[in-house]
């Protein structure tokens, strides 16, 4: 079981972009999928195996350490 100080080192969150402006963010990638669903966007598993920061189309997600 992973306590509460171990889980908090490893928290991130999900910046979406547009250009230079923030969008939305988001505890997970599932969660941007969803929110980006009508658009043409790769899928949750292709995005899932791709490093940081991705770029698809005129957006860009970044993952950034929660403090």
């Amino acid at each position: 079981m992973v306590t509460y100080e171990e889980g908090k080192k490893h928290r991130h969150t999900i910046v979406l972009l547009k250009g230079d402006s923030v969008i939305a963010t988001f505890g997970n990638l599932k969660k941007l999928t969803e929110y980006l669903s009508d658009q043409d966007i790769p899928s949750y598993w292709t995005l899932a195996r791709k490093d940081f920061p991705l770029e698809f189309g005129e957006y860009k997600v970044f993952k950034v350490k929660h403090h």
